[in-house]
């Protein structure tokens, strides 16, 4: 192969800056760039926010999901080819989670065509989203992917601390979005307030910003290479990630962020990490009640765990186990738990907050998961061992999101399509075909490279 040297590359032109992706073709230009990293940012705000609006039935974030995908199909054609084949392994992952769901449902008597949309919202939605949000991502570069994943759950983050404060604008503004999961926000504490931001619910929004957190340290690692030092925006991150997960009064990502704090500090090695942890939780525990004192003498929700939704939760994965356990095959993608608890009730009335069973799904993802799926996700095991294994550089950063939907209904493939675009931005910063950002540092370092004019 010739070398291909150039003013700007005297010497050859570096194997990592080619600007020819694999199979043929030229690199997206500025305004290829462009438009992908638009349509990034208008998908994930869709897939975020229009959650209510629909057209013939179909969700209106799932049809622009399938129609980008066609356009981004045909405009980066290569990139598509080389994202098909990366991504081969989740992607059948998804077709086989499809196939057993289908399966397990029949076998339970569901309605065929119930079990038919139920694999359209959820399997087939996440398939598009995994290729178009990787094929953007690739496109439009790391970077940028991911300050927009950070910029929109940032904005989603502003309006729900609006909504703490109670600017009744921020409330109008996600009204006009669609309904609100609970629209009894004026008769209550004001501390008892949750507020969503842009997302359909707290919880949503909590999923959401913990996935931004990921989003942001991940990327961040990769394109720092392989030093081992601690990263210093990491402290500034989490408390601004903390301060989100106060304003709209979900505790489960504020637990795992403290965990992963903790976990990263360990790896990392970082001494000044380990002072932050002391004085932190220092400055927490004796100002925090005083602030709550200021507010209101009630403790806030963020702090209580003696609430009927912190109470639930022992009962509701007991009550999951049982289901579980009564029926190992699982009771496939029509799975309503809040409408079978009348065998169980003999059992469950003398629990915690047993109401919750007649009214709540599991509020635990695995629990969910096995109960759909049954047993038969063990026939999976090896894919998504082989999945994480491929991941296990970033898998730290995903401890709050995993604490997180460890108490709810949110995860893959499970009410979440926000995490394909957080997997799509960290995949184009571990592959060396990362169009956007091959051409940002090759016209750096062309810029560098240009030849000196002698002093005459």
């Amino acid at each position: 192969m010739a070398d291909l040297a150039s003013p700007a590359f005297p010497y050859g032109q570096p194997r990592h800056l080619t600007l020819a992706p694999r199979g043929g073709g030229s690199s997206a230009g500025a305004a290829g760039r462009g438009f992908a990293a638009a349509a990034f940012a208008a998908l994930l705000t869709a897939t975020i926010a229009l959650n209510a609006y629909r057209v013939g039935g179909v969700p209106i974030r799932g049809l622009a999901v399938i129609a980008v995908l066609g356009i981004a199909t045909l405009a980066y054609l290569d990139v598509a080819k080389r994202v098909l084949e990366e991504n081969l392994l989740l992607l059948g992952l998804a077709a086989g989670l499809a196939t057993l769901g289908i399966f397990v449902s029949l076998v339970n008597g569901a309605p065929l065509l119930d079990v038919l949309r139920a694999v359209v919202e959820v399997h087939i939605q996440a398939a598009a989203t995994i290729m178009v949000a990787a094929i953007l991502a690739r496109v439009a570069g790391a970077r940028a992917s991911a300050m927009i994943i950070v910029g929109v759950i940032g904005v989603s983050a502003l309006v729900a601390v609006a909504q703490a404060m109670d600017i009744a604008a921020a409330w109008r503004f996600r009204r006009a979005l669609g309904p609100l999961p609970t629209e009894a926000i004026e008769g209550l504490n004001f501390l008892d307030r949750r507020p969503v931001g842009l997302s359909f619910s707290p919880i949503s929004l909590a999923t959401h910003l913990c996935l931004a957190l990921a989003t942001f340290l991940a990327v961040r690692s990769k394109l720092r290479g392989l030093s081992s030092s601690a990263d210093p925006l990491v402290v500034p991150a989490f408390l601004a990630f903390c301060a989100a997960c106060i304003a709209c009064a979900t505790r489960s990502p504020i637990l795992g962020g403290f965990i992963f704090l903790a976990a990263y500090t360990i790896q990392r090695r970082a001494s000044w990490l380990i002072l932050f942890l002391i004085v932190g939780a220092a400055v927490v525990y004796l100002a925090w009640p005083l602030l709550v004192g200021f507010i209101e003498t009630a403790a806030p929700r963020v702090l209580r765990t003696d609430d009927n939704s912190a109470e639930a939760r022992s009962t509701l994965v007991y009550y999951g186990l049982r289901l579980f356990a009564d029926n190992p095959l699982g009771y496939g993608l029509t799975f309503a738990p809040m409408t079978m608890w009348q065998p169980y009730w003999a059992d469950l009335y003398m629990m915690q907050a047993p109401q919750g069973t007649r009214e709540n799904d599991l509020h635990n993802y695995l629990v969910n998961m096995v109960n759909i799926y049954g047993i038969g996700l063990l026939l999976f095991a090896p894919v998504m061992a082989r999945l994480l294994w491929r991941s296990r550089a970033t898998l730290i950063f995903f401890i709050p999101y995993l604490v997180h939907i460890f108490f709810h209904n949110y995860g893959p493939f499970y009410n979440d399509n926000v995490i394909w675009f957080v997997i799509a931005a960290i995949a184009a910063a571990a592959s060396p075909h990362d169009e956007g950002g091959i051409a940002q540092r090759a016209s750096r370092t062309a810029a560098f490279a240009r030849p000196m004019r002698p002093i005459r």
